[in-house]
């Protein structure tokens, strides 16, 4: 996304003015030919058997523009863009140069399947069905955990599935005024009462009693 914005800007400062943008590429495409060149020279100087010793430092612009085009030209520019590409961890091309493969979910956070970071997260729909069953509330005959988003249409309430593999504890954390006893304490009372089982109430401030 950073990368993106500053293209963004970059695409709106050259609009604006273009002979100062051509000049200033110019400068550096003769700069950064410059800079290739001194990586030739010194490998040159370095690992070759020449008696002749380039100089480190190419002033001519013709050589320098041609440097770009050359093999050192293009070895540097792909090192410096796979380096862009790794520092940045976005996008297809890290998971390709670097091979590690993730999913970014809708928080903007990078899961990665082999549990780096831990393995634990948010059920996908496949999951979910495993587990729980949605249907009106009246239908339901597990302990109410929740409804689905309404999206206009009628909501569906969400219940474990009977003989699915976990077990009926549930903790629930929230602030006061959260609506832990509105939204699931009450309802909880109440699917006890249908269901005709047996409940053991620990009320110390006796909310949910008055209520």
């Amino acid at each position: 996304m950073r990368i993106s914005r500053l293209i963004e800007k970059a695409k709106c400062k050259c609009e604006e003015n273009l002979w100062k943008t051509g000049t200033l590429c110019g400068i550096g495409l003769y700069v950064y030919g410059l800079f290739i060149n001194s990586i030739h020279n010194g490998i040159t100087a370095t690992f070759g058997t020449d008696g002749d010793t380039p100089p480190l430092i190419e002033w001519n612009p013709f050589r320098n523009f041609a440097a770009l085009f050359t093999p050192t030209g293009f070895g540097v520019t792909f090192f410096l863009l796979a380096m862009l590409v790794l520092l940045n961890k976005r996008g297809k091309p890290y998971q390709f140069l670097s091979g590690c493969r993730f999913t970014e979910d809708k928080r903007g956070f990078d899961i990665l399947p082999d549990g780096t970071h831990g393995t634990s997260g948010f059920m996908g729909q496949k999951e979910m069905g495993r587990i729980l069953e949605y249907g009106k509330i009246g239908s339901l005959s597990g302990t109410i955990l929740g409804k689905s988003a309404e999206n206009g249409r009628e909501p569906e309430y969400i219940s474990p599935k009977k003989d699915n593999g976990l077990n009926e504890h549930i903790m629930v954390f929230g602030a006061s005024g959260a609506g832990k006893s509105r939204g699931f304490v009450k309802p909880f009372i109440l699917q006890c009462i249908k269901r005709q089982e047996s409940l053991v109430l620990v009320d110390p401030k006796g909310g949910a009693t008055r209520s």
